[in-house]
């Protein structure tokens, strides 16, 4: 079969989906939390994957919380300020890592706050996303940047990068308030459907589909959401060894596929089982697509797979 490209344009995409150059939808099931106190940053760089303590106010990274077995229990957006951090959390993890993180504060100055109850948050996708937030009077912040916005009366947090890609802003904010800025904005919805069509041709695993507590973060491809130079943090011992040993038995790929694929299906080289579909979807670029794990040996851009008797090929991402 013909094989798609590992990349597509986002601005293709979006134009065959949404018909336009920037689209939004609703994060569903994702947490906040909020951590002030003297001690937020040192407390955080020892917990948290990534390096908390390098972000200046109004500077934002993406990280994980392990367990100690180097397993992520928990996938975040740091959002620093000037007195407080803001942590994003991926739908369904928030409990783990609150539990987490009230376990090991001791003598610390932390404070915890979960925002839910009149919350929400709202994801702008595509390359016109910044220009159309700018017109309607919201700072749109580029990639890594977060800011707190007043419009209207009321605070807006956005920081730079929309969920699938660099391009594009999200923002969390008041239910209330960001119904406004929805019918303000004047955009085309992406449906759970489509946006599951940008996620997965984005290779953006999904935490709870793709990624789980069964996972090393080398696994599934989430290195940049990890500091190799900083101190200790918790699971850093394991995530060091697997990286000084230079190898995972299997890795996370993106797949073409002949036809329809599910989760769950076996996926197998050469009449073996090599691994297994976590998330599939169907592109109007690209075809049938699925994410799913497969021994390293199977997992080189343009091996031969077979999944639900069909035939399939990986897609990447590149070595």
């Amino acid at each position: 079969m013909a094989t798609p490209r590992f990349e597509v344009s986002e601005a293709d995409l979006l134009g065959t989906l949404a018909g336009s150059t920037a689209a939004w939808f609703t994060p569903a099931g994702r947490g906040t939390v909020r951590v002030t106190g003297g001690d937020r940053v040192r407390f955080l760089n020892g917990m948290l994957s990534n390096d908390v303590a390098g972000l200046s106010a109004g500077q934002a990274c993406e990280a994980l919380q392990l367990d100690r077995k180097g397993h992520p229990i928990a996938d975040l957006s740091a959002l620093a300020f000037e007195n407080e951090i803001w942590l994003d959390v991926a739908a369904g993890a928030d409990n783990a890592l609150l539990e987490m993180l009230e376990k090991h504060i001791i003598a610390d100055d932390v404070r915890l706050e979960t925002l839910s109850s009149g919350f929400d948050r709202l994801s702008l996708e595509g390359s016109g996303a910044r220009e159309r937030l700018q017109a309607v009077g919201v700072s749109a912040p580029e990639f890594g940047a977060c800011v707190l916005v007043d419009w209207r009366d009321a605070l807006l947090l956005a920081y730079g990068g929309g969920s699938f890609t660099q391009q594009g802003v999200r923002l969390l904010g008041s239910s209330e308030q960001l119904d406004g800025l929805r019918e303000a904005l004047e955009l085309p919805l992406l449906d759970a459907a489509q946006s599951e069509v940008l996620r997965i041709e984005a290779f953006v695993p999904a935490f709870g589909i793709d990624v789980s507590g069964r996972n090393f973060p080398q696994e599934a491809r989430l290195e940049a959401r990890i500091s190799f130079t900083k101190g200790c943090y918790v699971g850093q011992e394991i995530v060091a060894r697997i990286a000084s040993r230079g190898a995972v038995n299997r890795l996370l790929v993106k797949i073409a596929a002949s036809g329809p694929t599910v989760a769950g299906d076996e996926i197998l080289a050469k009449g073996h089982g090599v691994g297994e579909v976590t998330s599939s979807t169907f592109s109007p670029l690209s075809g049938h697509l699925a994410l799913g794990y497969v021994k390293t040996a199977s997992a080189a851009p343009g091996s031969p797979l077979e999944i639900a008797g069909q035939s399939a090929q990986v897609l990447g991402p590149p070595e």
